[in-house]
């Protein structure tokens, strides 16, 4: 798995947005279609700094088992931190690219947002899929980058920053491969959810806030645009969030898949 230090996430950044109405709102859709029952056993890949995992946890009680895993010391902690108190849960260092996980260990696999950081989709998927059990669901949960709405004074740094995160990772438009992909990892039963992101306030509390935010960055970091062109098209954003003109919308994408 891919994650230079370009593009690193810090505990802070992902509270700030996993803690925002439109990821709760996420959260819910995958617990509901994934439908987890207690006494399973599940694996979180990917866990962050543990939303996702609290929830599955609370979901499979005492009498399951909860494996997270998180490539980040930092998300691991921070998992740890929010699942304190809970047995069932298990947190560790853990990549899906090098995944060892015993073939047939868990009724169920989420990973949330960690694919597009991977070069070799196939081989991750084929090493999630070993660890199911037969019946077993795989949830993946990735987002359509391009295919973001958004009003913005400066249509052309709009396009650099998004350039600008194509080229951060390996597999930024992941949704319109992941039916195949998964088809061909051996899945059956692919149900496919659309989940929009939509903002029409200029709110830090909100997703799209400090996303774009940490895309501006990114794209200083790139050489995509100047810092003085960021603030800009920061500054941009703002202004229209304070005329009532402020819209980001952008899909993600749930894929549920059964092991045979």
């Amino acid at each position: 798995m891919v994650m230079t230090e370009e593009i690193h996430h810090t505990p802070d950044m992902l509270n700030r947005s996993y803690s925002s109405p439109e990821i709760e709102n996420q959260r819910r859709l995958t617990m509901a279609q994934l439908a987890v029952q207690a006494g399973e056993d599940v694996l979180d890949i990917g866990c962050g700094s543990g939303f996702l995992t609290l929830e599955l946890a609370r979901a499979v009680g005492e009498s399951g088992s909860v494996d997270a895993l998180d490539i980040s010391p930092e998300m691991v902690d921070a998992a740890l931190e929010r699942c304190r108190g809970m047995p069932q849960v298990s947190v560790s260092p853990g990549d899906v690219t090098e995944l060892q996980k015993p073939p047939g260990s868990y009724d169920a696999v989420t990973c949330t947002q960690v694919l597009l950081y991977v070069a070799d989709v196939e081989n991750a998927l084929a090493r999630m899929v070993r660890t199911l059990r037969p019946g077993g669901r795989l949830a993946v949960l990735e987002t359509d980058w391009r295919g973001v709405v958004m009003n913005s004074g400066y249509p052309e740094l709009t396009d650099a920053v998004f350039r600008a995160w194509d080229d951060a990772v390996p597999s930024p438009n992941l949704p319109v491969r992941l039916h195949r992909l998964m088809r061909v990892a051996g899945l059956e039963d692919i149900r496919v959810t659309a989940i929009p992101l939509l903002n029409t306030e200029y709110d830090p509390g909100l997703f799209s806030v400090s996303t774009l935010d940490w895309m501006g960055s990114n794209a200083v970091r790139r050489g995509a645009v100047s810092r003085e062109e960021s603030r800009k098209w920061q500054d941009d954003l703002e202004s229209l969030g304070r005329e009532g003109d402020y819209l980001f919308c952008v899909n993600r994408f749930l894929f549920i898949g059964r092991r045979p």
